[in-house]
C-alpha cells in the first residue's frame, strides 16, 4: 500500500478539513484524490470528490479513512490545542 496526503491549508478550518491524497493498493490507484473530513461527534464524516468516490465503490475504505483521520490529527497536534477561559477546547488552525 502507498499513501501520501496533505491538508489544503487555505481551504481547511476546524472542523472541516480538505485533503488531497494519493493512494495505491493492488486493486485501486488514485493519483490525486480529494476528501473532506468533518470533525463531528460521534464519528467524523468523510466525503470524496465524484471521481474518487467512483474508484472507491468496490473496496473497503476503512484503512484509507484511518489514514485520512491520522493526517487530520497530526495537523491538529502540530498547530496546538489549548483551553479558553471558560474551559472549552480551542484548536489553533490558522
Amino acid at each position: 500500500m502507498f499513501f501520501r496526503a496533505e491538508i489544503i491549508k487555505g481551504a481547511s478550518f476546524d472542523p472541516l478539513f480538505k485533503i488531497v491524497f494519493s493512494y495505491e493498493t493492488d486493486s485501486v490507484k488514485i493519483e490525486r484524490g480529494y476528501a473532506e473530513v468533518l470533525r463531528k461527534a460521534p464519528r467524523p464524516l468523510i466525503t470524496y470528490d465524484s471521481n474518487t468516490a467512483e474508484k472507491l465503490k468496490l473496496m473497503d475504505k476503512a484503512k484509507l479513512e484511518l489514514e485520512l483521520l491520522n493526517i487530520v490529527i497530526s495537523y491538529l497536534m502540530s498547530k496546538g490545542i489549548s483551553r479558553s477561559k471558560k474551559g472549552n477546547i480551542v484548536v489553533n488552525t490558522a
